[in-house]
């Protein structure tokens, strides 16, 4: 772990929500994309909530306090995910709702508590004194605190953990790409976040039809270059093929940091593309894009 101090991030961009009740588990398991019966107190779990064919409403951390289960989802989508998850749930006795008494706060490097790190051990979730911690190990090891505790007036922004999450590799759902990626266009494979034997969920055929019939072609990626514009969320990208310029991709995800026109770009592209291709922002012939 990096032994330098960062002071706590504001994670304002996400939205917490709760899902209560007695038949929480049974109707969650019904939903997403992962296991509910992997989670517990000690387990949090990353998967996806699809529309019925396949497509993703949003990707998702679910985590479990006492009897509740919560998850957590990018602000932007959480009214329109939250509608859609509720129109499943009339027959069962559960209470789905926005959470506005507990913040999310993210920490890392010497912002974590040296005595929480060895509570977690090799747990991916604990909760202490009424505050939840919830494990992201990449790119290294970091935690989402989640408690009532006000967040810090020198907090880093929101922009700082999504850089993280992009060089994770996580995928970030924003409003204008919901229904339009199947769980593997953006390698929620890769973390555990699709189970393929536990049964029917909502979009449960197509997404297995796309691991075992080869249905999805495409896969998430970080370009990092130059441009004085950023990319729109939703659009696409250019890409240089034998001297021309072609449209492509999806982008999920931009960011720039800083004022020397670095910026990080998260798209979904075809599998197998040339790792040496060129890539510029749409229209903006003096920005250039790479792996």
């Amino acid at each position: 772990m990096n032994n330098s101090y960062s002071k706590p991030t504001s994670l304002s961009d996400w939205q917490l929500v709760k899902v209560s009740g007695t038949d929480n588990r049974t109707f969650l398991q019904g939903q997403v994309t992962a296991d509910i019966n992997h989670l517990n107190e000690h387990t949090a779990l990353f998967a996806a909530h699809c529309d019925a064919k396949g497509r993703m409403w949003s990707n998702l951390i679910l985590f479990q306090r006492g009897a509740d289960i919560f998850y957590i989802v990018r602000k932007t989508v959480a009214e329109k995910q939250i509608a859609a998850l509720k129109k499943y749930a009339v027959f069962s006795k559960v209470t789905i709702e926005p959470v506005v008494d507990l913040n999310l706060i993210g920490l890392e490097n010497n912002a974590i508590e040296q005595s929480i790190i060895a509570e977690l051990g090799d747990n991916s979730c604990i909760t202490k004194d009424d505050i939840t911690y919830i494990k992201i190990p990449l790119p290294e090891m970091r935690l989402i605190k989640v408690s009532n505790e006000p967040l810090p007036t020198d907090s880093q922004t929101a922009d700082h953990w999504l850089k993280l999450d992009l060089e994770a590799g996580y995928a970030i759902i924003d409003e204008p790409n919901i229904e339009s990626l199947l769980p593997q266009a953006c390698n929620l494979q890769h973390y555990n976040a699709i189970s393929f034997d536990k049964g029917c969920y909502c979009g449960q055929e197509m997404v297995a039809r796309a691991q075992f019939r080869g249905a999805n072609n495409r896969g998430l990626y970080l370009l990092v270059g130059k441009s004085k514009a950023l990319p729109i969320i939703g659009d696409k990208l250019e890409y240089e093929l034998d001297g021309n310029w072609r449209e492509g991709g999806q982008v999920l995800a931009a960011l720039k940091l800083d004022e020397d026109d670095e910026i990080y770009v998260q798209v979904v592209l075809a599998n197998g593309i040339d790792i040496e291709t060129n890539f510029r922002v749409k229209g903006q012939s003096d920005s250039l894009l790479n792996f």
